[in-house]
C-alpha cells in the first residue's frame, strides 16, 4: 500500500525520469525501446503512477546511460 510519502517519491522519481529522457531527445517510444521496457510503462512510471522494480531502474538508468544515483530525485 502506497501513502503519501510515497506519492511524492514516485511523482518525484517520473519528472527526473521525464526530465533525463527529454534531455536525449528522445520519444516515450524510443526510450521504451531503448530501455526494453513497455511503451505504456514508460507512461505510467513518468507520471508517477507506478513503482519501478530493481531490473526496471537498471534498464532504466542503462538506457539513459546514468548511474542509479543519477535517478534518485533528491540529486541534482
Amino acid at each position: 500500500m502506497k501513502n503519501n510519502r510515497d506519492d511524492r517519491i514516485l511523482k518525484a522519481f517520473g519528472k527526473k525520469l521525464k526530465k533525463l529522457r527529454k534531455e536525449r531527445n528522445l520519444s516515450t517510444r524510443e526510450f521504451a525501446d531503448i530501455a526494453e521496457i513497455a511503451h505504456s510503462q514508460v507512461w505510467v512510471l513518468e507520471t508517477g503512477r507506478g513503482d519501478p522494480g530493481l531490473t526496471t531502474l537498471l534498464a532504466i538508468a542503462e538506457a539513459l546511460n546514468v548511474s542509479l544515483n543519477d535517478l534518485d530525485p533528491n540529486v541534482s
